[in-house]
């Protein structure tokens, strides 16, 4: 049986590709192992005060405290928690933001005029902290007695 040389070489080249293409995937596979981390979760909570009635408006107090959960609820201090109010077409837009305190606790002073506001506060993460989002709380104005 006769080989022709020319089949011979668009073999070895064809082997020689796969083996370079598959090295290649190693070497992508090893240097994103290498540079993925892992991030530490963390958990937001959000609560309000009595929103207090004035003439025009309905204040409140809109707090929040950060947290390590997995390290024994260990406060995340001296990082940005945003304050997310929903908009009247369901999009979540910033209103205002706070670095955490010393126990990982922030608050916002809002104002809530004829309706009702839901709010939300937002971790948004760092490079080594997971991003987390606190549960919505409501607001709803309050008529002066």
């Amino acid at each position: 049986m006769h080989i022709s040389t020319s089949l011979v070489a668009r073999a070895g080249a064809v082997v020689a590709a796969a083996a370079v293409a598959l090295s290649g995937a190693a070497a992508a596979d090893a240097s994103t192992a290498a540079t993925h981390r892992v991030k530490i979760t963390t958990a937001l909570s959000i609560a309000n005060t009595t929103p207090k009635a004035h003439p025009h408006q309905t204040t409140a107090w809109v707090s929040g405290q950060l947290t390590a959960p997995n390290d024994m609820n260990a406060p995340i201090r001296r990082d940005w928690v945003y304050l997310q109010r929903l908009g009247p077409k369901g999009h979540w837009f910033g209103v205002q933001a706070e670095r955490t305190g010393r126990n990982g606790k922030v608050r916002f002073f809002v104002h809530v005029y004829k309706k009702a506001i839901s709010f939300r506060l937002v971790f948004r993460g760092t490079r080594n902290l997971a991003r987390s989002v606190s549960a919505t709380d409501t607001i709803a104005p309050v008529t002066a007695s």
